[in-house]
């Protein structure tokens, strides 16, 4: 065998060993019972095991993993709040407790940036944004820069070129914008761009090139479209779909807040979507809508950024919170706040679902991160 051909051999031997050996791992926060649940998604199968449970602490809800998988960081929603981090072994997928830090509020969402040098956060009842500095070996530092916002901040996120951060800011519809830049958020133009009226933005998503940024209104049950200029990071919209079909026979939503977050005494089935996901293909968004426990996928045109609406798809999990795709995009995970199993979904034609396995969930499971272990 020639010399090229012969490490031609070696390196396809070692990739194809390499994903033979990948493991699929989920972490899944359940406030409820201050737990972190560690599970096995089988990709070949979809078959979902839990392997362990790390109790993290009270309310533990938003959860954030470094890029290269190494550090998840799992914020507390109960005083004092404090952001806990953990090692993921990348043999096993195992949590080891390795540092806690103060957080500056209840954050509602936590992201760390592409770098993985800051620990972004939203605060929903502080109205403010945070970003914290992360060291060499991942710790949180207790340095944290604060910025105000309107009512209810509920997500953050930078983009794939790490140059810009934009923020679901539901009370007053705002899809807030900035230049990103050791932890300084700087707005660019007015700092935001204005959704309907009744929109309440809430999480995002980014297209694979970074040309795209989708956000789902919680109380419309919409994805909305913006471009990225790659110069200045402002948005411009592209397109909104909506999510609820009439089947639904959904209201409008309405906001909420710890004194009424359940809408007690309100009879009015309202939209109250939660979650979107971006598929690793980057064709197929998917939106959580707790009030029908269902979830509604949109096809996703990377040449313009237009949006699809294909269907709604009723789900096992009562109150779907949050969402995750397998790396390989052929399983759906679903959490359900009112659930007492984590279900996994096989993703069809259309972005149909067809479930195919559950394993056991903490109580009030919502956060889903995903990574890889078996990778050293």
């Amino acid at each position: 065998m020639a010399p090229r051909i012969r490490v031609l051999a070696c390196v396809i031997t070692a990739l194809v060993s390499l994903q033979a050996q990948a493991a699929t791992d989920a972490y899944i926060a359940s406030p409820e019972d201050g737990l972190i649940s560690h599970y096995r998604l089988d990709d070949k199968t979809g078959a979902l095991r839990l392997l362990t449970q790390t109790p993290a602490g009270s309310q533990v809800g938003p959860l954030a993993l470094t890029p290269d998988g190494q550090t998840l960081y799992a914020a507390l929603r109960s005083k004092p709040y404090m952001v806990k981090s953990y090692h993921v072994d990348r043999a096993t997928g195992a949590l080891q407790a390795a540092a806690q830090a103060p957080l500056v509020d209840s954050l509602a969402y936590l992201a760390v940036d592409r770098s993985g040098r800051w620990l972004l956060g939203a605060s929903y009842g502080g109205n403010l944004l945070s970003t914290q500095p992360l060291d060499d070996q991942g710790q949180p530092g207790s340095a944290i820069r604060i910025t105000g916002t309107g009512p209810h901040a509920h997500s953050i996120r930078t983009d794939p070129s790490n140059r810009f951060a934009y923020a679901g800011n539901l009370g007053n519809d705002h899809l807030l914008q900035y230049r990103f830049a050791n932890g300084v958020l700087t707005p660019i133009g007015q700092g935001f761009v204005q959704l309907p009226t009744g929109t309440g933005p809430r999480h995002l998503a980014f297209s694979k090139d970074g040309r795209f940024v989708y956000v789902v209104g919680e109380m419309s049950g919409t994805v909305t479209g913006f471009a990225i200029d790659p110069e200045s990071g402002a948005l411009s919209q592209v397109d909104s779909a909506s999510g609820i079909p009439a089947s639904l026979d959904l209201a409008p939503g309405l906001v909420r807040d710890a004194t009424n977050h359940n809408l007690e005494g309100d009879p009015t089935r309202r939209i109250w979507a939660a979650d979107l996901r971006l598929s690793p293909d980057g064709k197929l968004l998917v939106m959580s809508e707790r009030t029908s426990s269902s979830v509604s996928a949109f096809q996703v045109d990377a040449a313009n950024g237009h949006l699809k609406f294909l269907g709604n798809h009723p789900v096992q999990e009562k109150q779907p919170r949050n969402l995750a795709f397998s790396p390989d995009g052929r399983w759906l995970l679903v959490t359900g706040e009112k659930s007492a199993t984590v279900g996994s979904y096989l993703i069809g034609a259309g972005g149909s679902l067809r479930r195919v396995s559950e394993a056991p969930s903490g109580k009030g499971a919502l956060w889903i991160e995903i990574a890889q272990s078996g990778l050293n």
